[in-house]
């Protein structure tokens, strides 16, 4: 029997996009040159994006996009830009 803290199919995908970001967001500032304050700021909201998908749909996580976008602190073109390379990554 499921138990309520257990995560359903649809979280567990979004957990991995959401943990695949947080990898990907390592390698942002590109290697062989110093990376702007911009890039890494941009590093930075990308992880804190896929931290907050790792949490959607948790107890006491994120329940719906309004919630996300406000956890992560990006805008909704930001979450779509970012979706597309945890869905490519």
């Amino acid at each position: 029997m499921k138990s309520a803290y257990d995560p359903t199919d649809n979280e567990i995908i979004v957990a991995n996009i959401g943990r695949k970001l947080m990898n990907e967001s390592v390698k942002l500032p590109k290697k062989g040159h110093k990376p702007t304050n911009e890039e890494i700021a941009r590093s930075n909201r990308m992880s804190a994006f896929g931290d907050t998908l790792t949490r959607f749909g948790t107890p006491y996580g994120p329940k719906n996009l309004k919630e996300v976008l406000k956890s992560a602190n990006i805008t909704k073109k930001e979450a779509e830009e970012f979706m597309q390379i945890g869905y490519s990554a």
